[in-house]
């Protein structure tokens, strides 16, 4: 007896279907609906009914923030602004950082330990 895969219908297309391998792994699509190697057409089955099992996702796991920061005098005495480099990206509170020219950051990257 061979063995039948029961899907539900797709919104649009129905019962109208193909069956598709991609990277080692076969597919009934519409829907991405996975099956095993060899799986035919006389095979798949169409219910309203029917219920798909539910991927089990694994909770992402938490991001540890590497968060650096520097406080550089501006060209104006007195003033300071606020260099920072979290997980690798840098930033900086000065007007500059909008334009992408801050030598605040040229100027920490390059002696990150003054």
């Amino acid at each position: 007896m061979t063995k039948t895969y029961t899907i539900p219908p797709d919104n649009c297309y129905g019962d109208v279907f193909a069956i598709v391998r991609v990277l080692d792994e076969t597919y009934v699509c519409p829907g991405w609906h996975p099956v095993p190697e060899g799986t035919t057409r006389d095979q798949i089955k169409f219910s309203k009914d029917a219920k798909l099992a539910k991927k089990s996702t694994p909770a992402p796991k938490p991001v540890k923030k590497e968060k650096k920061s520097w406080k550089v005098e501006s060209s104006k005495p007195g003033k300071f602004y606020e260099v920072t480099k979290i997980n690798g990206v840098w930033d900086c509170t000065c007007p500059a950082i909008a334009l992408k020219k801050c030598v605040r950051i040229c100027l920490t990257y390059s002696f990150p330990n003054t």
